[in-house]
């Protein structure tokens, strides 16, 4: 019988199948024969549902319509679920979906429609309000880099994985048009004075993390290590590195002896994770004094408040722990393929940037030829040299 009444409902209940879906509702009707007037007009709404849904889909080869909606539920749960940093890649996608619209067509965002979208967004700040919603705040100093990672290029894959992977019929944009140019990166090294200072304002437990993050050159999400990933007998350790595919990556790095010694002061803290720090107060179900592991986030935030906020090392940011590692090599060995294993770099070319060390080695050696054969060298005067 599709029509029931529940034991704890005065009314009657309907349940009945077409083309294999299932429907189950209240008919709101206490008499049996108004409940199956009203089963009788539930089931020719339900039919013409389906009628309209396949027609729906047989103009897109029998697939769900590529809506903002869809395809980013589609494309985190086969991909962005899995990014390194997945809460950054979903905020991405949730603005793209609150700035387009739920059922926009991703066929219909057409070039001028992205360019519209960068200018706009290069006009606000992202946030999160109590209510987790996001919410939009005017800004005048809005980075490209900013625009790029956290709209063009959110937008672009989801473009190019509905064309290579889904097979929808999308054009595809000049992205090249639409992408802001950025700076190219600094590499930017820690001065003597400014490490000290610095491991000063993060404490003893944060700086033992900034302490081995300038010393093998690790960024931060991969130098929040467990212990399983740590070989004593080797000398080594696996370092999570970006991921590729919405697959994790993974190189190793030989540790040192004064890494090690980093490491030694972090044992028996933590049974799982190796640097850590304790809890101020006991919160969500936590002791205070209790040791609670370092995340990517709470590094931030400390960073922030004793570092960026407090004028120290102005300039300096977390990654900058990276170049400095990467520049100490090259300059102490001249090794650029060293560099690119101990920075776990998949490219030469992505090494390279750190090659100015090198330059200046050229240099100092020009200039010690030519101070050693002054015969062969006009005269430099100082004007010249000025100029």
């Amino acid at each position: 019988m599709s029509l029931y009444k529940r034991p704890d409902s005065p009314v009657y209940w309907t349940d009945f199948r077409i083309q294999g879906q299932r429907f189950r509702c209240a008919t709101g009707e206490t008499e049996r024969r108004s409940a199956q007037a009203v089963e009788r007009r539930l089931k020719d709404e339900a039919k013409a549902r389906l009628v309209a849904e396949k027609a729906r889909r047989a103009a897109w080869g029998g697939k769900e319509p590529p809506t903002m909606g869809h395809v980013v539920a589609r494309y985190w749960t086969e991909v962005g679920q899995f990014h390194g940093t997945p809460k950054t890649t979903w905020w991405a996608l949730e603005w793209l979906v609150d700035h387009f619209g739920e059922a926009t067509l991703l066929t219909d965002i057409t070039s001028e429609r992205i360019a519209q979208m960068v200018a706009h967004r290069r006009t606000i700040r992202v946030r999160r309000d109590p209510k987790k919603a996001l919410v939009e705040i005017r800004c005048d100093r809005v980075q490209n880099a900013t625009v790029n990672r956290y709209a063009i290029e959110p937008l672009r894959k989801l473009f190019r994985r509905a064309r290579d992977v889904w097979l929808y019929p999308v054009v595809y944009p000049r992205w090249g048009d639409l992408l802001l140019s950025e700076p190219q990166e600094r590499i930017r090294e820690a001065a003597p004075d400014e490490q000290v200072r610095i491991l000063e304002a993060l404490g003893p437990d944060y700086g033992r993390l900034f302490r081995f993050m300038i010393a093998t050159g690790v960024r931060s999400s991969g130098a929040l290590l467990t212990w399983s990933q740590v070989d004593r007998v080797n000398r080594v350790a696996r370092i999570r590195n970006k991921s590729r595919n919405g697959q994790p990556n993974w190189y190793t790095i030989p540790l040192t002896k004064a890494q090690l010694v980093i490491l030694d002061e972090c044992a028996g803290h933590h049974p799982t994770h190796v640097f850590t720090y304790p809890a101020k107060r006991g919160r969500k179900g936590c002791l205070k004094g209790e040791r609670l592991p370092i995340t990517d986030s709470s590094f931030k935030t400390h960073w922030r408040r004793h570092v960026r906020e407090a004028g120290i090392a102005e300039g300096f940011r977390r990654h900058d722990t990276r170049h400095t590692a990467g520049t100490r090599y090259v300059r102490t060995t001249g090794n650029l393929k060293g560099a690119q294993r101990l920075l776990g770099h998949s490219r030469i070319e992505t090494t390279t940037r750190y090659a100015h060390v090198l330059l200046d080695d050229i240099r100092a050696g020009q200039e010690a030829v030519e101070a050693a054969a002054p015969a062969f060298n006009p005269r430099v005067s100082d004007a010249t040299v000025d100029r």
